[in-house]
């Protein structure tokens, strides 16, 4: 591959990144606005990390704890307790222990937790179906390189 190449797919992959962050804040807030009054806590602008919280807790049958929370999330602990901090202020999730282990946090949502929650698989949905769209736009053959591209991508962000 020419240097020239590599330099395109460099701008690429830094345009991507720029315009993903500002649209996911943007679609956050327009998706707020839509769902919650302008004097609603709710409104306030939520990090895709506590949303994520409320979507898994929200999800999950088991016990929720910041070590599952950190593990599915891929991000670590001290960012899990920070979020998770933030969504008990505002009362969108509670803390509870179990009777035989007085060390451990489980997370359950509040009826407002719920609500959080409903809004951000709105959102997924929406984008969901925006990513369809575009995919609609490629072959198969097509869609498996830019897969592998997204993987191996993965592995260095």
């Amino acid at each position: 591959m020419e240097n020239s190449a590599y330099e395109q797919a460099f701008q690429a992959v830094q345009d991507f990144i720029l315009r993903r962050e500002k649209r996911a804040q943007h679609e956050q807030q327009a998706l707020a606005k839509e769902a919650f009054k302008a004097d609603d806590p709710m409104r306030k602008h939520w990090t895709l990390t506590q949303l994520h919280i409320v979507s898994i807790i929200n999800e999950s049958e088991a016990h929720v704890n910041n070590a599952s929370l950190a593990a599915q999330l891929h991000v670590s602990k001290a960012a899990i307790t920070k979020a998770v901090n933030v969504l008990m202020k505002h009362q969108m999730i509670e803390s509870h222990k179990k009777p035989h282990n007085n060390k451990e946090l489980y997370y359950t949502l509040t009826e407002e937790g719920k609500k959080l929650a409903e809004v951000h698989d709105r959102m997924h949905e929406i984008a969901k179906q925006r990513y369809i769209e575009l995919f609609e736009q490629f072959s198969e053959s097509e869609l498996q390189t830019v897969t592998r591209f997204l993987n191996e991508w993965s592995k260095y962000i």
